[in-house]
Parts: C-alpha cells; structure tokens; sequence
C-alpha cells in the first residue's frame, strides 16, 4: 500500500494560505514586494519606498510617545506614525539612504 501525497483541498488551502504570510509585505499599506517595489526590513516589520516617500510629503508631527517600529526607541522624534507603524527621524533617513545606494548600484555605469 502506498500513500498519496499532496492531500485534500483545505490542505493546499493552508499551505498557500503560510505561503502568503511569508511573502513580506509594507506595514502601511499592505502591498506586497512586488512588482518592482522595494521593501525596508525592521525586525518583523516592512515599510515600501512609495510609503517613505509620502513621508516626506506629510507636515512633521511634533514628538509623540509611539515607538520607532525599527529602532525601538521612544525618546526620539517620530514625524510619522500610522496605526500600525511608527518610524523615528534616524531611521526614515536611513531608510532613505538604503534606498539611494540601491538607486546608485542599478544605474550603468558611465
């Protein structure tokens, strides 16, 4: 006797549905990476480069109590906050700048 392998429908619907957590997606927005788009990594949390540039688009918030999703930090400025991610000022510039040097190293060199 042998088994089958694979199994039922709700079996391959659990395991696309893992599979779909897996596939990391912005904080923000909820979109995942891709189609192009680039993600930020903070421990356990993800923000697009389209969501960094509307940051700055946004007026500055004055400090608030939120911790910085990436940093952890509390006692530092945070000029933007959603309901599900806050990033102080140092790590958006840092964020920023990760996406500048990959922005440097994809253009040919001339």
């Amino acid at each position: 006797m042998h088994s089958r392998k694979g199994g039922s429908v709700a079996n391959t619907t659990e395991r696309v549905r893992r599979f779909a957590h897996r596939v990391p997606c912005c904080r923000v927005c909820r979109l995942p990476s891709a189609e192009g788009r680039r993600l930020i990594a903070g421990p356990s949390v993800y923000i697009c480069e389209s969501c960094i540039a509307s940051i700055a688009t946004r007026e500055s918030a004055a400090g608030t109590a939120k911790r910085c999703s990436f940093c952890g930090r509390r006692d530092v400025p945070i000029p933007s906050a959603w309901p599900s991610l806050a990033i102080c000022a140092a790590c958006l510039e840092l964020a920023r700048g990760i996406l500048a040097e990959g922005d440097r190293r994809s253009r040919p060199a001339t």
